[in-house]
C-alpha cells in the first residue's frame, strides 16, 4: 500500500490533484490508516497514472475519468486470451516475422505486462529451449524468436512512465554473460514501478560497472548470474560496488545467486522482484 504522498512521486500527479480526482471524479476509493491516511494499492496507482497519461495528453480530466470508470471490472472481463502452447515456436519454426509478432502482440495483450513476464514467457523461453535441444529448432530461428521478444519488451520499457533520475538503479549482466531477456523484462516491471532504470545489459566489464556506479550515483544495482562460470566474475563485481561512495544497495537474482555473497537475493518471479525492490528503495534501504 502507498501513502498519497508516495503515489504523487509515482505518478506525478501533485497530492493536491490526487485528492481532487478522489472527491471529484470517483477515480479511486483509497482505503484509510487506522490514523486515516489514505492508502493506495498498485492497481489504483496503475489507474492513476492511465489518468495523469490522459490529461497530459489534453483529455479533460472528467472525461479522462468518466473512460476509467466505464471499464468493466477484471471478473466481468472474463480470463485473458493467450497464444495456445506452442505457438511461439511454431512461428520461430517457419520463420513467420507476421506470425511471430502476432503471437508476441496477443500474448502481450492478454495482460498486464507484469502477468505475461511471470508467467506466459518463461514458459516460452522453456519451450524454445527445449525445442533448440530437440533439434526442432536451429539457432537462426532461436535468434529470431528472441530478438522479436526483446522488441516486444523494449516497447514495454519505453512506454513506462520517466521517473526522476536521482534515484536510479543499474541493472545488468557480468562478464561473459549474455542471455539477458529475463533481466530486461525484470527491469521493464521496474521501471514501470516508477523506479529510474539504468540498463547496462549484457556482458559488463567490472570496470564499466563500476564507472557507471561513479557516473550515475544510483541508489541500487542489480545483477543477474544463471551460470556457474558467472559467478567469480559477479563476485568482483559486487565486491566492487561495495566500495563505492555513496554507498549503494547490491541486489543479485537468477539461478545462480545463492553462490555469490554481499547481495540481497531476489526471487525468480521477475514482477514479485521489481516490487520487492522498489519497496525496499521506498522505505529508505541503501
Amino acid at each position: 500500500m502507498y501513502t498519497v504522498k508516495q503515489v504523487a512521486t509515482l505518478t506525478g500527479v501533485t497530492e493536491p490533484t490526487l485528492r481532487a480526482w478522489e472527491r471529484r471524479y470517483g477515480v479511486v476509493e483509497p482505503a484509510r490508516s487506522s490514523g486515516g491516511y489514505r492508502l493506495y494499492d498498485e492497481t489504483q496507482v496503475a489507474l492513476l497514472r492511465e489518468m495523469a497519461a490522459l490529461v497530459s495528453n489534453g483529455v479533460p480530466a472528467s472525461h479522462a475519468a468518466a473512460a476509467l470508470r466505464s471499464r468493466p471490472a477484471a471478473a466481468e472481463q472474463g480470463p485473458p486470451t493467450q497464444p495456445s502452447g506452442d505457438s511461439l515456436v511454431e512461428a520461430a519454426e517457419a520463420l513467420d516475422p507476421v506470425k511471430l509478432h502476432r503471437v508476441i502482440d496477443q500474448a502481450f495483450g492478454s495482460a498486464p505486462f507484469e502477468q505475461v513476464a511471470e508467467h506466459w514467457l518463461p514458459e516460452q523461453l522453456l519451450r524454445i529451449g527445449e525445442a533448440w535441444e530437440h533439434g526442432r529448432l536451429d539457432v537462426s530461428q532461436e535468434h529470431f524468436a528472441s530478438a522479436s521478444l526483446m522488441g516486444a519488451i523494449a516497447g514495454v520499457f519505453s512506454a513506462a512512465p520517466e521517473p526522476n533520475p536521482a534515484s536510479s538503479v543499474l541493472v545488468g549482466l557480468p562478464p561473459g554473460a549474455r542471455h539477458d531477456l529475463m533481466l530486461f523484462a525484470f527491469a521493464a516491471c521496474l521501471k514501470r514501478t516508477g523506479t529510474a532504470v539504468v540498463y547496462l545489459g549484457t556482458d559488463v566489464p567490472e570496470g564499466s560497472w563500476l564507472a557507471a556506479a561513479s557516473e550515475a550515483r544510483p541508489r541500487a544495482a542489480v545483477l543477474g548470474v544463471t551460470a556457474p562460470e558467472e559467478v567469480p566474475r559477479a563476485q568482483a563485481i559486487i565486491d566492487g560496488l561495495k566500495g563505492v561512495t555513496p554507498p549503494l544497495s547490491v541486489w543479485v537474482g537468477g539461478s545462480q545467486r545463492h553462490a555469490v555473497t554481499g547481495a540481497e537475493q531476489l526471487p525468480d518471479e521477475v514482477a514479485r522482484a521489481a516490487a520487492l525492490l522498489h519497496r525496499s528503495l521506498l522505505a529508505g534501504r541503501n
